[in-house]
């Protein structure tokens, strides 16, 4: 585990999270459980590498809170406009009637919250490691596959959301979100709450204007749209950026102190 942390942090991301798939045939709810799997898996590796000060590291990217107004806006509202466009897409396509707008429920609350789980373990401890060695565009890329492919499940169990929707639609997805969300990371020094936040934005925006455009469909237009955000992301990233150190990513936030 310590010469591999980056593989074994998958590996348990995936193993901590799969096992409760079968169970979702009772309670779909019982899924909540399953985002906390990244979570639990970077606080085992931190621990084990880096012992309770690795830990403490990890957990302080998560109220590293004071990066900057624009950076919330960003976090929150691009994922907003993007979910707005692909429904003025869909409308522009003929896919959907109208641009509709949900309701926004509790349990979206709750899940808004709780993908903290995930991006405690996809940007808290798995993108520093990926950064060291290699460019940003190259490990966002990497996170994005892994990102995505850790969903498996919700696409072949019976009764689960995503149950017979396309994964390649989904993971080219995810690559997508990522390089956008490494960017943001990079200029949050780190920020799991500003990763937290985008993460959650995307969820929400796109259950209230996308509720009404059919699955596979809505993933393939989000791709588009989604797509051509990364591919500017990219460039102002870099397609050829040097890797990023550790060092270039407090630990510890000292603004907080």
């Amino acid at each position: 585990m310590r010469k591999h942390p980056l593989v074994a942090f998958f590996v348990l991301a995936y193993l901590l999270t799969w096992w409760i798939y079968p169970l979702l045939r009772y309670s779909p709810l019982l899924g909540i459980f399953g985002l906390f799997g990244p979570a639990l898996a970077a606080i085992i590796m931190a621990a084990v590498t880096d012992g309770k000060a690795g830990v403490k590291a990890l957990l302080s990217r998560v109220v590293r809170w004071r990066v900057g107004l624009p950076w919330y806006v960003v976090a929150l509202g691009l994922p907003t406009v993007l979910s707005l466009v692909t429904a003025g897409l869909s409308y522009l396509l003929g896919v959907s009637e109208s641009v509709q707008v949900g309701v926004f429920t509790g349990i979206e609350l709750v899940l808004f919250v709780a993908v903290v789980g995930e991006e405690l373990g996809w940007r808290g401890y798995a993108l520093p490691l990926l950064l060291e060695k290699r460019s940003t565009l190259t490990a966002s890329l990497i996170l994005g596959v892994l990102w995505g492919l850790w969903h498996l499940p919700t696409f072949v169990v019976p009764g689960t959301p995503q149950y017979g929707l396309p994964l390649s639609a989904f993971v080219l997805l995810t690559i997508e979100y990522s390089i956008l969300m490494t960017w943001v990371f990079l200029h949050t020094r780190g920020s799991v709450m500003i990763a937290t936040l985008f993460h959650g934005a995307i969820n929400v925006s796109q259950g209230l204007f996308l509720g009404n455009v059919e699955g596979a469909t809505r993933y393939w237009l989000l791709s588009v749209v989604y797509g051509v955000a990364a591919v500017v992301a990219a460039v102002v990233l870099g397609l050829k950026a040097q890797s990023v150190s550790r060092s270039q990513i407090p630990a510890k936030d000292s603004t907080t102190s």
